[in-house]
């Protein structure tokens, strides 16, 4: 064979392998990453019974999703009445939304009567993090979130009368989350029945408000 095309290939080859060599040390160059973001299967609309029971509504959902469905009515008789919201549920759940005396219940009794049910959950506080939900959901666990639909302006400190101090907040609302992505959160509203979407500045700005608070249920 002539030695003229031996030497072309074998160019040809070098360049290849350099061309190759070099795209790949350029990080702009590389392989796209892989997509930020979880949508877990299963989330559905439900319409909370009650006129205050957006919290159980959730969390029926949250069951729901992780085949361990509990009715928001089964929490009537696990979850007791008290004043502060994070002992039990305080006020009448057929009241009026958004006033703070009919009220409604915070994550810490909700976790206590899911494990009388059998159901794993964990309730927690993001303070501002938002891993802290992303986290959960990356795990395939639904996320009952405790939102500040009107602001920071109806949030105040309350006192029992051993002084314990607990904040209530006007318009407060509760979602299940079942996804993300950059932009933004996905959430199923037992108050309308209707899937919502927030961006992310205005998730966490209402979020943040109630601590971020919120409720995993595990699958």
């Amino acid at each position: 064979m002539p030695l003229l095309p031996v030497a072309i290939i074998g160019l040809v080859a070098l360049i290849a392998l350099l061309a190759l060599t070099f795209r790949s040390s350029l990080p702009f160059l590389s392989d796209p990453p892989a997509p930020y973001g979880t949508t877990l299967p299963g989330a559905f609309l439900y319409k909370q019974q009650r006129g205050l029971s957006c919290e159980y509504a959730s969390v029926h959902i949250a069951t729901t999703m992780t085949g361990q469905a509990v009715s928001e009515y089964a929490f009537d008789d696990v979850v007791p009445l008290n004043e502060n919201p994070h002992l039990g549920y305080r006020g009448n759940i057929h009241g009026e939304w958004g006033n703070t005396p009919d009220y409604g219940v915070y994550n810490g009794p909700l976790e206590t009567a899911l494990t009388q049910f059998g159901v794993q959950s964990d309730a927690f506080y993001a303070v501002g993090d938002r891993t802290a939900l992303t986290d959960e959901l990356d795990l395939g666990g639904p996320v009952v979130v405790w939102l500040a639909l009107w602001g920071a302006d109806g949030s105040f400190d309350a006192y029992s009368a051993d002084g314990t101090r607990y904040q209530l907040t006007q318009g407060m609302h509760v979602m299940t989350a079942y996804g993300y992505d950059e932009t933004g959160v996905y959430l199923t509203d037992p108050g309308t029945a209707v899937y919502q979407f927030y961006d992310w500045q205005e998730f966490m700005w209402m979020w943040d408000i109630m601590d971020g608070m919120g409720l995993s249920v595990h699958p």
